[in-house]
């Protein structure tokens, strides 16, 4: 069985500088990058990957969460998010509401990758064991990206978190597989999506965060562990050429841009 379609919610951009995304090159050029979700519809449920930029963090980054993110308020200030990019508008505006996704894998906890959480307290969470521990209690650079008031909920003993270890089949089918691709964050994962109409999908999220990353296999600087991160491009480009699949990196817009568009936009 195949997924039936892929939607693509950007849901702010973000502005660093470039030889952040892309080890050592171009410094000093800005690089506005997009920070989608992804809802893959499938025949039996709804698959949301990635939940975006929160809107609360936004507004109020020191009241955010029961710790607040205050180190957060000077990186904000070059992000752009309108209300048409709050995630629970931009699933309003393709026909779902919150309570209507049944599964939420989360490629990793960065900030930029996990908010919203709180839309979804019936949703099954798919999250790698030693990223959900590590998000906790991160270290060096790290500590910047993960934001308690994103993930806290994911302690709470009524959400359905599932943490895995190694691959995991969402539906048992293949149609939708999260698989480890450690070192942006040491429990990083990208999911590959088989699509009725357009065929094999891989997600990278943010193995490379630009498409001259991915192809040259120079990680984000502030990655991890730069070498898990090589080894994770590598793995994922091995994993393409086997399943004839597309690979689209997360934060690069003209790379979002070539993703297929679901069927019902084609018509």
């Amino acid at each position: 069985m195949s997924a039936t379609a892929l939607y693509t919610l950007n849901t702010a951009h973000w502005t660093f500088d470039f030889s952040a995304a892309v080890q050592m090159q171009n410094p000093g050029e800005p690089y506005r990058g997009t920070c989608p979700a992804y809802l893959v519809e499938h025949p039996e449920g709804t698959v949301l990957v990635d939940t975006g930029v929160s809107p609360e963090l936004v507004a109020d980054p020191a009241s955010y969460g029961p710790a607040g993110a205050a180190h957060m308020a000077p990186l904000l200030e070059t992000l752009e998010q309108n209300e048409d990019q709050h995630l629970v508008n931009l699933l309003d505006s393709i026909g779902y509401a919150p309570e209507d996704i049944d599964v939420v894998v989360m490629s990793h906890l960065h900030t930029d990758h996990a908010g919203n959480l709180d839309l979804f307290p019936d949703a099954e969470f798919v999250v790698q064991k030693e990223e959900l521990r590590y998000a906790f209690y991160p270290d060096g650079v790290q500590r910047l990206f993960y934001v308690t008031g994103d993930f806290h909920h994911l302690r709470r003993m009524d959400y359905d978190v599932t943490a895995v270890r190694g691959e995991y089949d969402v539906f048992g089918d293949g149609s939708v597989v999260a698989f480890p691709t450690p070192g942006h964050s040491p429990g990083h994962q990208s999911v590959q999506v088989e699509l009725s109409d357009a065929g094999s999908v891989i997600l990278a999220i943010d193995a490379a965060n630009h498409r001259e990353g991915y192809e040259g296999e120079l990680a984000a600087s502030f990655a991890h562990s730069l070498s898990d991160s090589v080894e994770s491009i590598q793995a994922i480009k091995r994993r393409a050429e086997l399943a004839d699949a597309d690979v689209y990196v997360h934060h690069d817009p003209d790379d979002i841009g070539r993703l297929p568009e679901p069927p019902a936009a084609l018509e």
